[in-house]
């Protein structure tokens, strides 16, 4: 189980590292496309900058799954080191519970205002906004499951693996 946990664990955080990836280079290019359009043609794009920010939730959503499995949120390291070694994994533990717990209210409570602003339009890029609202919900579940993948993997990603960069197999 504890196998399955760690393979089932690394997929998600590769895939959520992938899809961020691309969703930065998207913003990236966005990015530029606004300020080639404002200096050189003088004329600036509006749908850009909204559509940048509706993609930087999502960026910023997958992307807490990979830290999640990294233990890369600056305040479980910091928290970590200032407890004894042997009482790491109980401070982990309770700081991975209250995570679980504040993305269970994301979720819980993000679904129905995604659903409530299904209709909505955004003003300048005409983007449906259940789409930018979807992040929250989305992005809590692939938490929580990233979550619970970690506890039944011990906490503890096999970091020679990552280091090495295997692969999944």
């Amino acid at each position: 189980m504890n196998k399955i946990a760690l393979r089932a664990s690394r997929l998600l955080t590769r895939t959520t590292e992938t899809v961020a990836t691309l969703l930065l280079i998207v913003v990236t290019c966005l990015n530029l496309t606004q300020v080639g359009g404002r200096y050189l043609f003088n004329t600036g794009f509006s749908w850009t900058e909204e559509a940048m920010r509706y993609l930087m939730i999502w960026l910023m959503m997958l992307g807490s799954v990979a830290c999640i499995f990294r233990a890369e949120h600056m305040g479980i390291q910091t928290l970590e080191n200032m407890v004894r070694p042997e009482r790491a994994r109980l401070v982990k533990s309770a700081l991975y519970t209250i995570a679980a717990i504040f993305c269970v209210f994301v979720l819980v409570y993000g679904w129905p205002l995604t659903l409530r602003n299904a209709r909505q339009v955004a003003p300048a890029s005409q983007i449906p906004m259940i789409l930018p609202y979807m992040a929250l919900p989305v992005g809590a579940a692939l938490m929580l499951l990233q979550i619970a993948l970690t506890w039944f993997s011990g906490f503890e990603p096999d970091t020679d693996e990552i280091d090495r960069g295997e692969t999944l197999s």
